[in-house]
């Protein structure tokens, strides 16, 4: 026979496993929430009247070299645009963000395209031949994945 003891037993084990169950939802739920966000935060930049600027100047350029590049767009302008684009590629590289996400959201393909040779001039320069790899990175998937090519156009 059982005996109220082993009822309330019971009972608490169900209630700490529904427990547990809903803490491992609410932990999904704020992932996906800071998920989010990053990618907000992200938008809400790239829509500044600053960074529009300064995209605006990158893609009105025709330089085929990082000297004439920076004539027509400005340092200040092309680090802010390839700053950003690495902050953004890294989020997809940690993992914070889905990397085919980001593709959806931002031109990496086509600015990677537009100032490559400014960020090879900059990887001579720094010494550093991995600098804005994952910006790289998610310029090839975009490219591969959506066709985006440097026109900002697909084929």
């Amino acid at each position: 026979m059982v005996d109220l003891l082993q009822v309330l037993e019971g009972l608490a084990y169900v209630g700490f496993i529904a427990g547990a169950i809903f803490a491992v939802m609410e932990l999904r739920d704020m992932k996906r929430d800071r998920r989010l966000g990053l990618l907000m935060q992200a938008s809400m930049h790239i829509t500044t009247r600053e960074f529009e600027n300064a995209f605006s100047k990158v893609w009105r350029s025709n330089a085929t070299d990082a000297g004439e590049l920076e004539k027509q767009v400005s340092t200040t302008d092309l680090y802010l645009i390839s700053d950003f684009l690495l902050s953004v590629a890294h989020f997809g590289e940690e993992g914070l963000v889905d990397r085919r996400t980001l593709t959806r959201f931002f031109p990496f393909s086509y600015l990677w395209n537009k100032m490559k040779p400014w960020i090879i001039a900059e990887r001579i320069a720094t010494g550093l031949p991995k600098v804005y790899y994952e910006w790289e990175a998610l310029a090839q998937l975009q490219e591969e994945e959506r066709g985006h090519l440097a026109t900002g156009k697909g084929p």
